[in-house]
């Protein structure tokens, strides 16, 4: 499966995702988030812990997966 597909998945069914991205300040994190808006380049997240919301550029989603214990 390819990072937009899981992208969509999250956005689609309001679940929860595994994501390696760069945050704002160019750290490289991962974590659970679900997808809120897509398009543009953009992504907007909704990060789980600690919770928070942010908006990136698409390119710097580096991975994506299912949650633990999810398998779509």
């Amino acid at each position: 499966m390819d990072m937009e597909r899981f992208l969509r998945y999250s956005l689609e069914r309001d679940k929860p995702i595994r994501v390696i991205y760069l945050d704002p300040e160019g750290r490289l994190c991962q974590g659970q988030a679900v997808v809120e808006k897509l398009g543009e380049g953009q992504v907007s997240l909704y990060v789980l812990r600690p919770p928070r919301r942010l908006t990136i550029p698409q390119g710097d989603v580096l991975g994506a997966a299912y949650a633990p214990k999810d398998e779509g």
